[in-house]
C-alpha cells in the first residue's frame, strides 16, 4: 500500500522528505494511487499521496465527497456495481490545488461456487487444456498448455462440451451424450430415445450431467456415478443452458410471437421455479434500433456473483412491412443482434426481471457471451459480423470492439486475463491477451483447429457455408445486420411469419431448408418464384443490401427469376448454392418410438395417409411428400387449397392463384403452419374445414390424431 511521504531521512530526523508547503512552494501534489477493485457496500481503501501541510479531499464518482483531511488516505464504500473514476483533490494553505484521479471498479463479491454455462468450448481447469466441439468433424478438439491440438472422435455434430473432475461430456445433435474421460480419452456413450437433440451440457459441482433436449422439449439430469436418466418437460426449443447454486437456466430457442421465454428450475428437485418473460423491444425504427421479438436464444452466459444473467441473440422485426403497417423492410430495420440482462436475485426488482437489454447498431446475431473475471465487462459475439463487442457489464453499454474473429464464430469464453473464441468455419481457436486493458483485447496467437486433418467439406461447400453465415462481407450485406443465417441458422427456420409485400409477395412464414436439398424438392418458396439456388441472388442485392456475389453486367443480363440461369456466372454464387444443396438431412422426429420405428398410431395414420379416402398423397407422395414441380418451363404447379386471404399477396409482382405444396418430412420441427404461419399444430391444419386441403372432413376425432401423428413422424 503506498504511503503518505512524511517519514525523515534515515539518520537526520531534522529533515523531512518534502519540506513544508510555502506560498511559492513548487512541491504541490496529489497521486490517487493504483487502480482499485471493491466489492459492492465493502469499505475500500484509496491510498494516495501528498505532501506535507496539504488538505485532502476525494470525490468517489457516485456522487459523494470525502471530508477534507490532512491525509490522502481514506475508505469508501460504493453502493453500486459499476465502472466509477475517483479523483483526489490536494489544496495547499494558500488555495492553490492540484488532483489525480484513479479508476475504481466496484462488483459484487464472485458467488460461493461459480456459476456454469454451456458452450461450445469449455477449460478443463485441471489440465489448462481447452475443449472445443467441432460440429462438422464429429470430433472435440483437446489444446493443451502448449498450444498442441489432439482430436476425440465422438459422435454426428456435436454441439457443446463441458469438462470438469476428470471427465469431459459432449452433448451430439444424433440423440447422445458421450462422457470422456480426460487422462484415458476413454469414451462412455449415453443413448438417448430418438429425437432427443441434445444441444446444451453442463456438469455440475457433484458430478451430475445436465443437459437440455431441443426437439423434446426436456430438461435431463444424469446423476454422478448412476445410469438413470431424470428428464423434465419445459417446453418448445430449449437450448442455451446454465447452473448456478440456486438455479438452473435454460431459453427457448426460437421465441414465440410475444417475446423470448426462459425457465428457473430448482437445481436439487427440478422443479419448475418459474418461466420469465423478455418482451419484444418497442424501438422505433431506425438506422441504430429496431423493434422485434429477441430469437434465437441459444447461449446464456453467468455473471461471477450468480445474480445477472445475459441472454444473446437476435432481434426480429416482424411487426413492419406493407401490408401490416405501411412501411417496407429494409436491411437496417428487419433484424439485429439482441442481448437482454435478467435478475437472478430479488433487490430493487423481481427475480427473473429483464434489468436492460444492449444496443447493437451494424451487428446480426449474437450467438454468444462471456464475463471478464471479475464480471466487469461482458463480451458478445457476433457471428455474421465476425466480431466481439466489449459492453460494459452492468449498462450494457459498448466501449469497444474486435473485428476479425473467423468465419461463423459460435463460441466464447474467458480464463483468467485470456479471451478464447471459436472461429468455427474458420477451423480456428483465437486467443487474445487482457491483462493491460480488457477493453483492449490484443491478440496473441490464432490456432488451427484442423491439425492436419482432411476438412469434412468439399472447397465449394465451406466456401458457400462461410457466405452463409456472413455479415461482414460486404456482397451479401450492406452493414451488417443480416446474413442468410439471420432467418436459417443452422439451415432450419425462425418460426417467423415475415411482411414480404413490398417483394411482390404477402405474407410469408419462412421454410426450412434442410432436407430440402436446394431444387431436391422443386422449386423454392411458397410461391415457386425461384427456379435455382443462386436466385438468392435478389434477396442479397435487395432485402440484404449487398452489392451481389455476381457482376452487375451478369445480374442484368439474367435478372428475372425464372429466366435465363444464373449458375456457372459467379464461382461464390455457385459455391452457395452448393452449401444450401448441401443440406440434405431432415432433423430426426421425436415423436416416433424410441427405436426410431413409427408408433402405433403413426402406422395407423400412414395407413389414412396413403389412401384414396383422403387423398392426401395426391398432392403429398412419397418418398419427398410433395408434388412440387413445373408443370412446364416457367410454370410452377400451384394448388389453392383455400388458405389464401388479402394478406397473402402476389407472385412476382402479379397475382397469386396458389401455392407450392411443401414437404412435410420434418413438419412436426417447423411450426407455425400455411405461408402465412397462422395455424400453430398439424391437428389444426388436417381439420381445416372445405376438403381442399386433403379430404378429413369425415374422419373422426381419433383418427384425425392418428394422421396427425404419422404426419409428426416422417423424416
Amino acid at each position: 500500500m503506498m504511503m503518505l511521504l512524511l517519514a525523515a531521512c534515515a539518520g537526520d530526523p531534522g529533515v523531512g522528505l518534502l519540506p513544508p508547503l510555502r506560498e511559492d512552494s513548487a512541491e504541490l501534489f496529489a497521486e490517487a494511487g493504483e487502480p482499485v477493485l471493491a466489492y459492492v457496500g465493502e469499505p475500500t481503501p484509496l491510498s494516495g499521496l501528498g505532501p506535507e501541510g496539504a488538505s485532502f479531499r476525494w470525490t468517489f464518482g457516485d456522487g459523494s465527497t470525502s471530508i477534507p483531511s490532512s491525509s490522502p488516505t481514506t475508505t469508501h464504500a460504493w453502493a453500486a456495481p459499476g465502472h466509477y473514476t475517483a479523483f483526489l483533490e490536494a489544496t495547499s494553505p494558500q488555495g492553490r490545488t492540484e488532483s489525480d484521479s484513479v479508476a475504481v471498479t466496484v462488483v459484487w463479491p464472485p458467488a460461493a461456487v461459480a456459476p456454469r454455462a454451456s458452450a461450445s468450448l469449455a477449460h478443463d481447469s485441471t489440465t489448462d487444456a481447452l475443449w472445443i466441439a467441432l460440429p462438422d468433424l464429429g470430433r472435440v478438439a483437446v489444446v493443451d498448455s502448449e498450444r498442441e491440438v489432439r482430436h476425440i472422435a465422438v459422435c454426428d455434430r456435436p454441439r457443446s462440451v463441458a469438462v470438469d473432475g476428470g471427465q469431459a461430456v459432449v452433448a451430439c445433435e444424433d440423440d447422445l451424450l458421450v462422457s470422456i474421460d480426460t487422462v484415458t480419452d476413454a469414451l462412455r456413450l449415453i443413448e438417448l430415445p430418438w429425437g432427443s437433440a441434445p444441444f446444451g451440457v453442463v456438469l455440475t459441482p457433484s458430478g451430475d450431467i445436465l443437459a437440455t433436449l431441443q426437439s423434446t422439449g426436456e430438461l435431463l439430469r444424469l446423476a454422478a456415478g448412476s445410469d438413470a436418466v431424470e428428464t423434465t418437460p419445459l417446453g418448445p426449443d430449449p437450448r442455451g443452458l446454465a447452473w448456478t447454486a440456486d438455479a438452473i437456466l435454460v431459453s427457448r430457442h426460437r421465441s414465440p410471437d410475444d417475446g423470448g421465454t426462459w425457465w428457473r428450475l430448482d437445481p436439487e428437485t427440478l422443479e419448475l421455479l418459474g418461466e420469465h418473460h423478455l418482451p419484444r423491444a418497442p424501438g422505433p425504427d431506425s438506422d441504430t434500433a429496431t423493434r422485434g421479438v429477441p430469437t434465437y436464444l441459444q447461449r446464456i452466459a453467468v455473471r461471477p456473483d450468480a445474480r445477472v444473467a445475459v441472454l444473446p441473440g437476435l432481434r426480429a422485426n416482424t411487426d413492419r412491412g406493407q401490408f401490416l403497417e405501411g412501411s417496407t423492410l429494409t436491411h437496417e430495420t428487419t433484424a439485429r443482434a439482441d442481448l437482454r440482462a435478467v435478475a437472478l436475485v430479488s433487490d430493487d426488482e423481481p427475480l427473473g426481471t429483464e434489468l436492460d437489454y444492449a444496443h447493437f447498431d451494424d451487428r446480426d446475431n449474437a450467438v454468444a457471451a462471456a464475463f471478464s473475471v471479475h464480471g466487469d465487462w461482458l463480451y458478445a459475439l457476433h457471428q455474421g459480423a465476425e466480431a466481439i463487442d466489449v459492453l460494459d457489464a452492468v449498462t450494457l453499454a459498448r466501449v469497444s470492439s474486435i473485428r476479425g474473429t473467423g468465419h461463423a464464430p459460435d463460441g466464447l469464453l474467458v480464463v483468467g486475463d485470456t479471451l478464447y473464441a471459436h472461429a468455427r468455419l474458420s477451423r480456428e481457436l483465437v486467443v487474445w491477451w487482457l491483462g493491460d486493458d480488457p477493453t483492449v483485447p490484443i491478440e496473441t496467437a490464432r490456432i488451427d483447429l484442423l491439425a492436419g486433418l482432411d476438412d469434412p467439406l468439399e472447397p465449394d461447400v465451406l466456401r458457400g457455408a462461410i457466405l452463409f453465415h456472413s455479415a461482414e462481407d460486404q456482397r451479401m450485406t450492406f452493414s451488417g445486420y443480416m446474413a442468410c443465417a439471420s432467418c436459417h441458422l443452422d439451415g432450419t427456420h425462425d418460426a417467423r411469419t415475415w411482411d414480404f409485400t413490398d417483394r411482390g409477395e404477402g405474407l410469408r412464414n419462412t421454410q426450412s431448408l434442410a432436407g430440402r436439398a436446394g431444387l431436391g424438392h422443386g422449386p423454392l418458396h411458397r410461391s415457386a418464384n425461384f427456379d435455382e439456388v443462386q436466385d438468392f441472388e435478389h434477396d442479397i442485392r435487395t432485402a440484404q443490401a449487398g452489392s451481389g456475389l455476381m457482376n452487375d453486367a451478369d445480374f442484368e443480363a439474367t435478372e428475372p427469376p425464372l429466366g435465363t440461369p444464373k449458375a456457372g456466372l459467379s464461382d461464390d454464387l455457385d459455391a452457395l448454392a452448393a452449401y444450401v444443396t448441401s443440406l440434405d438431412q431432415v432433423p430426426r422426429s421425436p415423436h416416433r418410438a424410441p427405436d426410431g420405428s413409427l408408433t402405433a398410431a403413426g402406422e395407423r395414420g400412414q395407413e389414412l395417409f396413403l389412401s384414396l379416402d383422403t387423398r392426401c398423397a395426391d398432392c403429398h407422395p412419397p418418398p419427398t411428400y410433395t408434388d412440387s414441380g413445373w408443370l412446364a418451363p416457367g410454370v410452377p404447379r400451384l394448388h389453392d387449397v383455400g388458405t389464401l386471404t388479402a394478406a397473402s399477396g402476389g407472385r412476382l409482382g402479379e397475382p397469386l392463384t396458389g401455392l407450392d405444396t411443401p414437404t412435410l418430412l420434418g413438419a412436426w420441427e417447423t411450426a407455425p403452419y400455411l405461408h402465412d404461419g397462422s395455424i400453430e399444430t398439424v391437428r389444426e391444419v388436417l381439420g381445416l374445414a372445405g376438403d381442399l386441403h386433403g379430404r378429413t372432413s369425415h374422419l373422426s376425432s381419433e383418427q384425425l390424431d392418428d394422421l396427425a401423428a404419422f404426419v409428426l413422424q416422417l423424416e
